[in-house]
């Protein structure tokens, strides 16, 4: 998912990482306790679905679940930037508290639309 909103958090000082071509950056469990910014490099998700530079890798899972359950997987080395979730909570709940429970009710449907089919 590339998005403007990402775009905007104050995320010069969180933690970055470069890791090599291969190496599973989540899945199976891992917990959503934060996300994972793509800053360079190209990633593909179990799913198939190819994430490139300035995307977030499983936005959806991050949102409604409590742990990933798609392994995203470096084609390349890659540069990432950890998000934590309260990051990403305090700021969609600024203008609304409620954005951020929609938010995750919306993924969390879309989540179960897709299991479904």
């Amino acid at each position: 998912m590339r998005s403007t909103f990402i775009n905007e958090l104050p995320i010069s000082a969180l933690p970055r990482k470069t890791v090599r071509a291969r190496t599973v950056l989540m899945g199976d469990g891992m917990a959503t306790d934060r996300v994972i910014l793509l800053k360079t490099g190209k990633a593909r998700g179990r799913d198939g679905f190819v994430y490139h530079a300035r995307h977030v890798l499983n936005f959806k899972e991050f949102l409604a679940l409590s742990a990933y359950h798609t392994p995203v997987t470096c084609l390349q080395e890659c540069e990432l930037i950890h998000i934590p979730r309260q990051l990403i909570r305090d700021t969609l709940a600024g203008q609304n508290t409620h954005t951020w429970t929609l938010a995750r009710g919306l993924a969390l449907d879309h989540l179960m639309t897709q299991a479904a089919s």
